[in-house]
């Protein structure tokens, strides 16, 4: 039962991390506007028309936000490897079946390959398009965008699986032995 509950407190963990980091990373850029609103001596010295995307991105303070949310990314997928690991080992001990433990199986399985496989390129590719003109576009916007689709469509995956596993063991309660 403790390994249940720790279980179930390790996924809530997983989830809610997703979701603030998802929330963090994502106003890093859409925020610009609100930020703006909010420091009229921001907007004075960002040295761009804030409503001009191309003067933007190729910014002091674009470049920061893109720095930033690197690193977030990248410890939050080694959090997630350690969250990953501790709910596949406390999934087999809690009596909670074969599904629960597959699914974090198939979720711990995804982080590793979006960490060590998709999040090196991402980084490549977006480091390389930092202060670069977006016009014409740089031949690594394609590249990048798609890879950046195939980061995010894991992590929804890896979010479903995740959340489907923690609706699965709180809907059917402990097996018997």
């Amino acid at each position: 039962m403790r390994a249940r509950a720790l279980l179930i407190l390790v996924l809530g963990l997983w989830l809610g991390g997703s979701l603030v980091v998802g929330a963090v990373t994502s106003y890093n850029f859409a925020g610009f506007a609100d930020l703006f609103e909010r420091n009229p001596a921001l907007a004075a010295q960002a040295g761009f028309d804030p409503a001009d995307m191309e003067s933007r991105k190729t910014s002091l303070l674009w470049v920061h936000a893109s720095e930033l949310n690197r690193v977030f990314f990248d410890y939050w997928n080694r959090t997630q490897l350690v969250l990953g690991a501790l709910a596949l080992v406390l999934g087999l001990l809690s009596r909670s079946g074969r599904l629960v433990p597959a699914l974090l199986f198939l979720a711990l399985l995804l982080v590793a390959l979006v960490h060590f496989g998709i999040e090196p390129q991402v980084v490549e590719l977006g480091r390389q398009l930092d202060f670069a003109p977006r016009t014409p576009a740089p031949p690594q916007v394609g590249p990048f965008q798609r890879l950046h689709g195939l980061y995010f469509g894991a992590e929804l995956l890896r979010l479903a699986l995740v959340a489907l596993a923690t609706a699965v063991l709180v809907l059917r309660g402990p097996k018997s032995q």
